[in-house]
C-alpha cells in the first residue's frame, strides 16, 4: 500500500510544516486523541482551527468597536 510517508506525496490541500512538541505536549495530545478516537493530527487540525477562528472573531469584536468608536470621523471622512 503506497501513502503519503512512502511517497513523499502530500494529500491536496495540505502543507507539511514540522513542529517541535515538548513532551509533555505529545503526551497531552496524544491521551485527547486516544480519549476521543481519532489521530494525534486530527486533535492538532482541530485546535489550530479553534485558535484561528478565536482570533479571526477577537479581530472582528475589535473592528467593530474601532467603527462604533470613530463613526463621527467615518461618517465625516465618507462625505468629503
Amino acid at each position: 500500500m503506497t501513502d503519503a510517508r512512502s511517497t513523499g506525496v502530500q494529500p491536496a490541500g495540505r502543507t507539511k510544516k514540522l513542529i517541535a512538541f515538548r513532551a509533555d505536549q505529545v503526551s497531552a495530545v496524544d491521551r485527547i486523541a486516544t480519549e476521543a478516537g481519532t489521530s494525534f493530527t486530527s486533535v492538532v487540525l482541530e485546535a489550530v482551527d479553534a485558535h484561528i477562528a478565536a482570533h479571526d472573531s477577537a479581530t472582528q469584536q475589535i473592528l467593530r468597536r474601532i467603527v462604533q468608536q470613530n463613526a463621527g470621523l467615518l461618517e465625516r471622512l465618507r462625505d468629503a
